[in-house]
């Protein structure tokens, strides 16, 4: 069933604002802080900071002023590579948000009379008069969202259970007035797998997009995993959720938590569906705040995952940061060389350019690589650019560009393309592209060449060359074998930008969120791996990809055997180590002679 559902979901943290906003005691601001900070540090791309709301309506969430002014705060609500709603009951709410940054709002409707009457003291069609003002008032300001809520989408607690046509009435309403998105709502967590799919039909059958829908279910009776999983089999991709299932709903008497945020991520993560999240560093939170406020977790897997491993994991030691010096011999027009210890690290260094490549930096930096990989005293190589994009490619510029000149030209440039890929493809030293930023055309072949890939948060990739009749043919080698073949074709025809969240959720780069930490954090690791062991890895993935289940794959194979268990080999001393009970250093090691 599964393998013809999607193979990714998205989760919308609810925890900071559904999540708290039902608790009696105060909890400190800088506690609701700390909360989305870990949960960035989870990977979480969708937090529901706060609610512009009254005090006298929601106690809990008085401080939203102090919230959204935080400096950290302040600073995500920045960050394009994420979405960072902000819920707001009415145009006052808006304005107040608006003042302080907020490029995304969510309005929320009732479905029912007698739950909007208590909750927002108006009626439904009041209700939807509000948001849709709201929304369309939003919007006129460039760059921002909206994002729409329908409470009570299967029982109202006043006035019984809920007409479908009513949810499809709100949902279209919202949709027209401009919301990206409409998350459904079971306030009182009375819905079942039945229900869900009923629902989701009839929405279908009105014309609703499931693309533009969300699922956010309560977990009172028990359903509300049940019901996620049934939403996601009949078409919904996106979920709210709350870290350790806190929440409830003030104007509801009855309810209980949302859907826990560690119980869906286990969920999908046990069918093979990415979430993007970090589950381990999850559980930590679910730990952390259930410890902060008090009351235990609401989250089954999180209970159980925690207890496994004896309670929340210790705190990594703050990482180095690298110092890097100059390397002033190794660098030429456009590219700046910088060594640090065994690493060495290579800018594209065209910023006002987008770091696209000219002819001359191509050939320079292929020769560089390859000197390189030739130097004992290197272990690993760093690629990266400066300024806002990594790399953009081609230089296209008028008087630069091969496109378009002669057959000679055009053979020319293509040997040094692929002479380009094929040295860091081969490079004997383990290769790490640093996204600093956007990379296009011949920069998303150059991180696709490397080992592994970093990315910031608002790095991309985008294969545009269909866009300007071009297709991208040099850097198709990397990129089919990387992406797969599905989604390299679905990139290369859409030549549509691939965020850094998509990478991350898709396995195509290791790690995404700031440089300076997760380069340190990075090599610190692989100082515990042997260079040489790692370049036998490497030839291991190479005639893999190229000879799989071929004759010279199992010669390689065994080739690549006979070297590691020969008695001069790093694997010897390797073993030593280990059999002495020490930790190797690889980055100190310098051939076996001189250790054993």
């Amino acid at each position: 069933m599964t393998s013809r559902l999607p193979s990714t979901v998205r989760i919308v943290e609810v925890g900071p604002r559904d999540g708290l906003q039902n608790i009696p005691d105060r909890v400190p601001t800088a506690t609701k802080i700390e909360l989305i900070q870990r949960l960035i540090a989870a990977g979480l791309t969708t937090i529901e900071v706060t609610s512009v709301v009254s005090p006298n309506a929601v106690p809990q969430l008085a401080d939203c002023h102090d919230v959204l002014t935080n400096p950290s705060i302040n600073q995500l609500l920045l960050d394009k590579s994420r979405r960072t709603p902000v819920l707001v009951p009415n145009l006052k709410g808006a304005e107040i948000a608006s003042q302080a940054g907020v490029n995304e709002v969510a309005v929320f409707v009732s479905a029912t009379e007698g739950f909007s009457r208590a909750n927002t003291r108006c009626s439904v069609e009041e209700g939807l008069k509000r948001a849709c003002d709201v929304t369309k008032l939003f919007l006129t300001r460039p760059g921002t969202a909206v994002r729409g809520y329908i409470s009570c989408i299967f029982a109202d607690p006043f006035d019984g259970p809920t007409e479908p046509t009513a949810v499809v009435r709100v949902a279209k309403a919202l949709l027209e007035a401009g919301c990206y998105e409409v998350s459904l709502g079971d306030t009182l967590g009375v819905g079942t797998p039945h229900n869900v799919r009923q629902l989701i039909g009839v929405l279908k059958l009105h014309g609703i997009p499931l693309h533009k829908l969300a699922g956010h279910f309560h977990d009172t009776y028990g359903q509300a995993l049940a019901n996620v999983w049934e939403a996601y089999r009949n078409g919904i991709q996106v979920f709210d959720a709350s870290v350790a299932g806190l929440g409830g709903c003030p104007f509801a008497p009855g309810a209980k938590g949302n859907a826990s945020t560690e119980d869906v991520v286990y969920m999908f993560l046990k069918a093979g569906i990415s979430t993007g999240v970090d589950l381990d560093k999850l559980v930590d939170t679910g730990v952390w705040i259930s410890e902060a406020l008090g009351k235990p977790s609401s989250s089954r897997a999180g209970v159980a995952l925690a207890s496994a491993r004896g309670g929340p994991r210790k705190a990594k030691p703050q990482t180095k940061p690298i110092t890097w010096v100059e390397d002033a011999q190794q660098s030429t027009p456009g590219l700046a060389a910088h060594r640090a210890g065994v690493n060495f690290r290579v800018t594209m260094d065209r910023p006002k350019n987008g770091n696209a490549l000219t002819t001359e930096m191509i050939e320079n930096l292929t020769t560089l690589i390859r000197r390189v990989g030739t130097d004992d005293s290197v272990k690993r190589v760093i690629l990266t650019g400066a300024g806002r994009f990594f790399c953009t490619g081609m230089d296209l510029s008028k008087g630069s560009t091969p496109v378009g000149v002669s057959s000679s030209t055009t053979d020319a440039q293509y040997e040094r393309l692929t002479g380009l890929l094929n040295a860091i493809n081969t490079c004997p030293k383990t290769t790490i592209a640093c996204l600093n930023g956007p990379a296009f055309g011949g920069g998303v072949g150059i991180a696709f060449s490397c080992d592994l890939r970093l990315c910031a948060p608002k790095a991309a990739v985008t294969l545009s060359e269909a866009k300007i009749g071009l297709c991208p043919a040099t850097i198709s080698q990397p990129v089919v074998r990387e992406f797969g073949i599905p989604f390299a074709r679905e990139a290369m025809l859409t030549a549509r930008t691939i965020t850094a969240a998509e990478l991350l959720q898709r396995g195509l780069v290791a790690r995404v969120g700031e440089l300076d930490q997760l380069l340190p954090e990075l090599l610190e690791m692989l100082k515990g791996v042997s260079s040489e062991a790692s370049t036998m890895c490497k030839e291991l993935v190479r005639t893999g990809w190229a000879y799989g289940g071929h004759s010279e794959q199992v010669a390689a194979t065994k080739a690549l055997f006979n070297q590691m268990m020969a008695p001069d080999s790093p694997g010897a001393w390797g073993v030593k180590q280990f059999q002495a009970g020490k930790k190797p250093n690889w980055d100190e090691y310098n051939g076996v002679s001189s250790k054993l």
